[in-house]
């Protein structure tokens, strides 16, 4: 259990080392507004949460395919919200596409993180 514990805590603070290299990576671009990251890390926290609740109280749908859809949902509010303001001129065009290579670089990265502790985990198999 304390190897588990120590791993959850690296894996943590590698996101809070990762997540401080995106906001100065974004701020030396010079964007006009930091509300995408915000939303996006708080979607990211929120999706971590729910997967783990739905572990432990084990929903009638399993863990992998929960994950699925509710990052599906967060990934489609995201975007939604992005596009929505692009379309209202509330953001540049260089700011849409800063937030979207953003958005998938980060998608990619939850994806892979996500494969890696459910094969870590046991969970079966994700490839």
């Amino acid at each position: 259990m304390d190897i588990l514990v120590f791993l959850f805590l690296k894996l943590f603070f590698f996101w809070i080392i990762l997540t401080i290299f995106e906001v100065v990576v974004i701020y030396s671009m010079e964007v006009s507004t930091f509300k995408y990251i915000k939303l996006l890390k708080f979607l990211e926290i929120f999706y971590v949460i729910l997967t783990i609740i739905s572990i432990d109280f084990y929903l009638h749908i399993g863990p992998k395919v929960f994950s699925y859809l509710i990052y599906s949902l967060f990934i489609m509010t995201y975007f939604g919200i992005l596009i929505y303001d692009f379309w209202k001129k509330k953001i540049t065009k260089k700011d849409f596409i800063i937030y979207f290579i953003y958005f998938f670089i980060d998608v990619v990265l939850v994806y892979l993180s996500s494969i890696m502790a459910f094969l870590f985990l046991g969970s079966g198999s994700y490839v």
